[in-house]
């Protein structure tokens, strides 16, 4: 049976354990939480103490928490690679509607945050977007090329997390030769959790089919989708990047977000940055004017909530909420 383990405050100490009952959604929210015996410092260290069965939780007691005293439960040391345009709608409200190819990208771990954190605008981007993921982490580390099967998942991947890949539109699309790193690794622009839901090996494989995530911007839904509908899923995913780089465990594969982003790229769109991909400042100016032509992008005052959800069973796997705030640093 799988384990919601949250890494959380309580007296100025940080702390591990798993939640007794339903997830939070909200920072308000009252959790129960069983503490872990364990003194892990990190994402990786937590996977290998339950792995070798040395983390018991306190039977005897629990303990009741703010849901805003939580945080991610993926830790700094962790890797994040993030795989892009891997939903048919958006791919093509990307206007890239064959995908005949996984496109991954990295995200810097110092934006990670909690699920229930502010997300700060930086003074100097305005298209600020949202991106509604599920993130595997790894069980294991891998130094080599492997072939993984959906029958081999349980063997590679420890767990699965809620995700937001917040994303500096202007700065992945205007900059010179166009910076998705920086548009994607400000702090605080990687929500993580509010619980990484770790699974028994047998069990991998049918909870990574049967995933829903949501997205709401001050209440309404703009995101939706189930992980049967990933182009590239985490078996192909994982032997493909094994090819490439090495992975440690507890290292973080963000999966690719549904349609509904507000950056959808227009035909115009297009053309602008074919036109002018040598010439900076005309195209982060004409960028910007036909971005702005659909729904607002994200500023001060926003609020962002999440879900992912267990179809199958109906069991909920986290929630969060974010407001966005100006980063004032």
């Amino acid at each position: 049976m799988s384990l919601l383990v949250t890494r959380y405050l309580l007296d100025g100490r940080v702390n591990w354990g798993v939640v007794a009952g339903t997830p939070p959604s909200s920072p308000d929210d009252l959790v129960e939480i069983r503490p872990l015996n364990v003194d892990a410092q990190s994402t990786a260290e937590l996977i290998e103490t339950i792995e070798s069965k040395k983390a018991t939780a306190q039977q005897s007691s629990t303990i009741k928490i703010s849901a805003n005293q939580m945080l991610s439960p993926i830790t700094g040391d962790s890797t994040i690679i993030c795989q892009g345009l891997n939903y048919s709608d958006h791919a093509a409200e990307a206007q890239h509607h064959a995908r005949k190819q996984n496109l991954f990208f990295a995200k810097a771990s110092s934006s990670i945050t909690g699920a229930f954190s502010a997300i700060k605008r930086p003074g100097e981007v305005n298209l600020l977007d949202y991106e509604v993921e599920f993130g595997i982490v790894l069980r294991r580390g891998i130094d080599r090329q492997v072939t993984v099967t959906e029958a081999e998942l349980g063997s590679y991947v420890a767990g699965v997390v809620l995700a937001n890949d917040v994303s500096a539109r202007d700065v992945m699309f205007g900059a010179s030769f166009l910076q998705w790193f920086q548009g994607k690794s400000y702090r605080t622009f990687c929500p993580l959790g509010p619980v990484l839901c770790l699974m028994e090996r047998e069990e991998v494989a049918e909870v990574l089919a049967n995933l829903e995530i949501k997205l709401w911007v001050n209440g309404e839904l703009r995101q939706s989708a189930t992980s049967s509908q990933l182009i590239f899923g985490p078996a192909e995913t994982i032997t493909h990047v094994s090819g490439v780089l090495d992975l440690k465990q507890g290292d973080v594969i963000l999966t690719g977000t549904p349609g509904g982003v507000t950056a959808a790229a227009t035909p115009k769109l297009i053309e602008i940055l074919k036109t002018h991909l040598l010439a900076d400042s005309v195209r982060r100016e004409e960028l910007t004017a036909e971005m702005v032509k659909g729904r607002p992008f994200l500023k001060p005052g926003d609020v962002i909530k999440a879900t992912l959800r267990d179809v199958s069973t109906g069991r909920a796997l986290g929630g969060m909420e974010n407001a966005v705030v100006a980063d004032e640093s």
